[in-house]
């Protein structure tokens, strides 16, 4: 369904909401407030996908790129901070002087057995491990220009924000399964009928968005089978 559309309302999520609290004047609910309690409920929505989708990994179809990255590295720095809108990291590589990327290992830090952080692989060279504090992305050891490529030498692969929307969008829909866009106008409509007091809809509201959500991550669960369970065992080169 699109977010806005007046010249077919039955296909609009704006309309389905207010008809849903029992409203036809916009004035009652503005597209503005709609389009905040929407975003709101969007960002639940990619929440609820990601934690059951499992290896799959959740982005959302609105974005005209590819969740992933590339910085240059700077001989020595250890430290890369992040864009905003990455909400996850899922891989990261670095290019080395051959033009090879090679896959990092996150570093956890309760299994550095005594050696304080600051001490951990101080000798620049080509890093082997990552950790993130923050909004900053911190390499060990550091990129030394003798083994990495610093130009475009760090990819990220990354899950991130929702592509929201905003109150002049009309044809855009959300970006996951068409089957289920129908969260976003019962919130909405929720949020609105908890706000202004309606409690004889609130009820049915949310016991609808708990069966579609139900169905949603089922759906979302079993996108990835053919991948199966595994057991995989974690390699800490000694750490």
């Amino acid at each position: 369904m699109k977010i806005n559309l007046v010249s077919t309302p039955e296909n609009s999520l704006y309309h389905d909401a207010l008809s849903l609290t029992g409203i036809s004047d916009t004035s009652q609910y503005p597209i503005v407030q709609f389009i905040r309690n929407a975003n709101s409920w969007y960002r639940k929505i990619a929440s609820w996908v990601r934690s059951a989708s499992g290896t799959w990994e959740y982005d959302d179809s609105n974005w005209t790129d590819l969740p992933e990255a590339t910085t240059p590295l700077v001989d020595g720095q250890q430290d890369y901070s992040l864009d905003t809108k990455v909400q996850e990291i899922e891989r990261v590589e670095v290019l080395d002087v051959s033009g090879n990327y090679h896959q990092l290992k996150q570093l956890d830090q309760s299994q550095l057995n005594g050696i304080a952080l600051d001490e951990f692989m101080e000798t620049d060279g080509m890093p082997q491990y990552y950790d993130v504090r923050g909004f900053s992305l911190f390499l060990y050891p550091a990129p030394d220009d003798g083994f990495v490529s610093t130009t475009e030498g760090l990819k990220l692969l990354f899950s991130r924000e929702i592509s929201g929307f905003t109150a002049t969008s009309t044809d855009r829909e959300p970006g996951f399964n068409s089957d289920y866009h129908r969260i976003i106008s019962l919130g909405a409509a929720y949020d609105y009928c908890l706000s202004n007091g309606i409690e004889d809809r609130k009820k049915g509201i949310r016991d609808e968005i708990e069966i579609y959500k139900q169905e949603l991550m089922g759906q979302s669960s079993r996108r990835n089978r053919d991948f199966g369970n595994k057991i995989i065992p974690r390699d800490v080169d000694g750490i």
